[in-house]
């Protein structure tokens, strides 16, 4: 940056003084000169906006793809879009959780029993001897020697219990008395104790190890816990009480649509991106960043013919998007109609599973294939082959390009050295001439 005050010019940290011998503003004409010369560089500079323009929507393109193919891919992976819930109609009987493998249905479930855990308690005023020891067993299982030491009470007693590893019981003191709990519930976890200790602790069961009792649609089960897992396939039961209830087991309909709508809000962003960077709005005269670029425009186009084709194989009502209510609009977006999906869902899971990952068995992406299948194929292609190597090519050509403004932002300051050497040496001269023809006017003077 430089100014001129009075023919003065500063620039460069340094002060210059344009035209004092010729009255030229050569500052002036040196920053005209070297505009004009700098024209080639901001060409260059231009060109390397409009590229970097460019590779930014095309890199925003290319995150969208990989997302909708992370998405697609989703729907067709084991398990996809098989989620279940189970609901209890007493939880106060028994609450239900169920996972994918969990068969629809409903169950009757009468608990006639909980499970209790064997308790023990010592005496009112048990003897404790330091020196001595008390051998605890759970399930007739290996003894856990616990010392009794000088000066212990109950409660001391009671921690060291707690703090010997694999006791499998757990100790504490109710009303002045030691009380050991197994860790396991029901007749498996009945508690054993010997040793020197044991006589004078005086020890007695106070709640005897009992197993849970069900009945499940009529076959009755027993366990050692309150959980039961695995006696339905796929679901767990936690009994929190006696008496009778029903469990209902049927697709977790609000989850399935929360992947389905990930899907789908992915294509859209992916849509959306591509049409407003290859449109060109008449109105306002302007055009899109990549406007008349056919690869995106090509690419969007196979996604929406992908989205609107029937699955070939299907049999039955549901063999595409629209069929189990994923529609398309004018501009190419897709539209989820919830409570069609959750009818279609209900009526043929497997069919609308089928939609979206039926798998031909044929090498590559093919009719056959079921719709998020043939999606997750084409947008993997077009990022990994297409984008990956255009973004690439982005890269190299800015840096071509800032190669080139430094080689010839070089030029420039050699070419502004040789102007300003040129201009001062023409003030000297004119300098020198001035003095020389003032001399002589003296000389004629006198």
């Amino acid at each position: 940056m430089s100014s001129n005050i009075g023919g003065a010019s500063s620039g460069s940290g340094q002060i210059r003084f344009s035209g004092l011998g010729s009255g030229i503003d050569t500052e002036a004409m040196v920053t005209a000169l070297m505009n004009f010369e700098r024209l080639p560089i901001r060409r260059i500079e231009d060109d390397r906006k409009k590229l970097q323009a460019e590779q930014k929507v095309v890199q925003e393109i290319n995150g969208l793809a990989t997302a909708l193919r992370d998405k697609a891919a989703k729907l067709f992976d084991p398990g996809a879009l098989s989620g279940k819930t189970a609901t209890s109609a007493d939880e106060k009987v028994v609450r239900a959780s169920a996972s994918a493998g969990a068969a629809a249905g409903t169950y009757n479930v009468t608990v006639g029993a909980l499970s209790q855990s064997h308790t023990m308690a010592s005496g009112a005023a048990p003897t404790l001897t330091g020196g001595t020891t008390l051998d605890i067993t759970v399930g007739g299982g290996s003894a856990a020697q616990v010392a009794v030491q000088n000066g212990d009470t109950v409660q001391t007693l009671a921690e060291r219990i707690n703090g010997t590893a694999d006791v499998g019981v757990s100790a504490s003191v109710v009303n002045g008395r030691l009380v050991l709990i197994s860790a396991t519930g029901g007749t498996a976890g009945t508690i054993g104790v010997g040793g020197s200790a044991a006589a004078g602790l005086g020890m007695a069961t106070t709640q005897a190890g009992t197993d849970a009792s069900v009945t499940v649609n009529g076959v009755p089960v027993t366990a050692s816990a309150n959980r039961l897992e695995g006696s339905i396939a796929g679901l767990t039961l936690d009994l929190t009480g006696l008496g009778t209830t029903t469990i209902t087991v049927g697709a977790d309909t609000g989850a399935i649509q929360g992947q389905v709508q990930g899907f789908v809000d992915a294509y859209n962003a992916l849509i959306r991106n591509i049409g407003n960077a290859t449109k060109y709005d008449a109105a306002s005269r302007t055009a899109g960043t990549l406007q008349g670029d056919s690869t995106f425009t090509t690419f969007a186009g196979s996604l929406r013919n992908v989205a609107g084709s029937a699955v070939g194989g299907l049999t039955g009502a549901y063999d595409s998007l629209a069929q189990i209510g994923i529609t398309g609009s004018r501009t190419g977006e897709l539209t989820l109609d919830a409570a069609k999906f959750a009818e279609a869902l209900a009526a043929d899971p497997n069919a609308v599973r089928a939609v979206f990952g039926a798998d031909d068995a044929v090498a590559g992406a093919s009719a056959g294939d079921g719709v998020a299948r043939r999606i997750r194929d084409i947008a993997d292609s077009f990022s990994t082959d297409t984008l990956s190597a255009r973004i690439t090519g982005y890269g190299t050509s800015v840096q071509r390009m800032n190669d080139k403004i430094a080689r010839l932002e070089g030029v420039m300051e050699l070419r502004e050295t040789r102007l300003r050497a040129q201009f001062q040496a023409m003030e000297t001269a004119i300098a020198q001439l001035q003095s020389q023809q003032a001399g002589m006017f003296a000389q004629m003077g006198a």
